[in-house]
């Protein structure tokens, strides 16, 4: 299952400094999330993924991020929050309370490094009643010594302006029906060895993604590794089955994307590049085959 992997690039490269009013401009339609939000001015979109969304202002070293989580009840949002945030190039810490709003969004400081700098990020999280599971976080990050309180309130009136839209248009809609009852499957094997032949690795896998016609998905994964040769002779083999959760689908600059959030809050997207009248879907690169579901209709 192809997983959202940019939150750590982006926050990498994303230090803010900011000095603006909070005067806002109409509303932005974004889409690589399936939100509406207000901009404060002078900030524009400068990278879309999916799930995740980078703003920057050319006359400005700072950005804000959009980044869509999965989590599910008051509970799960508070544990999250409570996490340090452990990123490539950035590692932060809880350095406040966790605080709810009047509007039932949830904010928290957090004080860390991203490479040698000292970083203070402020998060608020949204939760949309639209999408049933998940929301938005909005995030907003400084060097620690350009960090202010005006900041804080930027964030704040950012996340109140999200307006959650459904994913799937009518469009998307039709497209799902190719889904629904049915599994992905992707295949996939390796194998070398030294000249001689006398040590060899090998491995084995199998992923199945089960999408039920109520909007469940069932995630399901069968690996095998084995080594011969020397002190290497071993072999090894594992089942994951705890992947479920709720999938959607979503038309996105023409190209079909399949939305899985997990039970466990996780989002994944998985762009679907091209299929073949023969059942062969290509995402991200790999083949994966579609069948009639074992386990749902």
């Amino acid at each position: 299952m192809e997983k959202n992997s940019s939150t750590s690039k982006m926050m990498k490269t994303l230090l803010i400094l900011l000095l603006v009013t909070m005067t806002s401009v109409a509303q932005t339609k974004f889409s690589g999330i399936a939100i509406d939000a207000s901009l404060p001015n002078g900030w524009q979109v400068q990278e879309e993924n999916y799930g995740q969304i980078s703003i920057s202002n050319t006359n400005e070293e700072a950005a804000i991020i959009l980044m869509e989580h999965g989590w599910a009840t008051e509970q799960v949002i508070l544990h999250n929050m409570q996490q340090n945030i452990q990123e490539e190039g950035i590692e932060a810490a809880l350095a406040s309370d966790v605080m709810q709003l009047e509007n039932g969004d949830y904010i928290a400081l957090y004080q860390g490094y991203a490479g040698q700098q000292q970083v203070i990020l402020v998060a608020v999280v949204s939760k949309s009643k639209l999408w049933q599971v998940g929301g938005v976080m909005t995030i907003v990050m400084a060097l620690q010594e350009n960090f202010k309180d005006s900041y804080q309130d930027m964030a704040v009136e950012i996340s109140k302006s999200i307006r959650y839209r459904p994913f799937m248009n009518r469009l998307a809609q039709q497209k799902a029906n190719m889904f629904k009852g049915r599994k992905l499957m992707r295949f996939s094997s390796y194998y070398t060895s030294d000249y001689d032949n006398t040590i060899s690795v090998g491995s084995s896998g199998k992923t199945t993604i089960n999408f039920c016609s109520n909007g469940q998905f069932a995630f399901d994964g069968y690996s095998d590794f084995s080594a011969g040769g020397g002190a290497f002779d071993g072999h090894v083999s594992s089942n994951n089955s705890a992947g479920v959760g709720l999938w959607s689908l979503m038309m996105i600059h023409d190209y079909m994307v399949l939305r899985l959030v997990s039970n466990a809050g996780e989002v994944n997207y998985m762009p679907i590049e091209r299929y073949t009248e023969d059942g062969a879907y290509y995402i991200n690169g790999d083949k994966w085959v579609i069948g009639g579901s074992d386990i749902c209709n």
